[in-house]
Order: structure tokens, then C-alpha cells, then sequence
């Protein structure tokens, strides 16, 4: 399963998204979801920095962590990935969408 969260929300802070994202992965991981779409837009480029640098930060707790520019057919871990998920259907798949990371639990 793919799950989506939104942590895009006009007025907070780039430490409140963070805060968001690090509840969204646990709560996937205790529900058994295999990988989660971030959605946090592009706007000044400061959450999605942030969400980027905090995926680095927590190297090896993920099979892969994939930007949105990324998700496409000649990304082995986004396919890879996607075979794992029972509903293939995402409309940001080859369509490199930068206001997206996607996580691989």
C-alpha cells in the first residue's frame, strides 16, 4: 500500500512539517504500509529541502527514499518499489513532480 501525506500547510514552519513527516513514517511503519508519498510542495523550497536533508539524516532506515524528479520507469527503486504496492495507480509516477519524496519503508 501507498500511503500520501500532506505536510504542506500554508503558515508553518519547516520544524512543524518535519514534525509531520517523522509522525507520518512511524504511523506507516505501525500500520504495515510499504511506502509513503510526502506531498510538500515546492514554494520557497525550505520543507522540501528540509524533508530531503532529513531522509539523508536517516540513512538506512529506508530501502530508498525517492524525489518525485526521480519516480519513473528508469529508476530501479522507484520500480522496484512499486512492485511492492498493490495499486500501481499514481498519477505523479513519470511525471516528475519535485513537491513530492517518496519514502520505501
Amino acid at each position: 500500500m501507498l500511503k500520501t501525506v500532506d505536510i504542506a500547510h500554508a503558515g508553518q514552519s519547516t520544524h512543524e512539517a518535519i514534525v509531520l513527516l517523522e509522525v507520518a513514517i512511524s504511523t506507516a511503519k505501525e500500520e504495515g504500509v510499504i511506502a509513503v508519498k510526502i506531498i510538500h510542495g515546492l514554494g520557497s523550497g525550505s520543507v522540501a529541502e528540509s524533508v530531503r536533508a532529513w531522509a539523508k539524516e536517516q540513512e538506512g532506515r529506508f530501502k530508498a527514499v525517492i524525489p518525485g524528479e526521480d519516480y519513473n520507469a528508469f529508476n530501479k527503486d522507484a520500480v522496484d518499489m512499486r512492485s511492492e504496492i498493490s495499486n500501481k495507480k499514481d498519477r505523479d509516477f513519470n511525471n516528475r513532480n519535485a513537491g513530492v519524496t517518496f519514502f520505501w519503508l
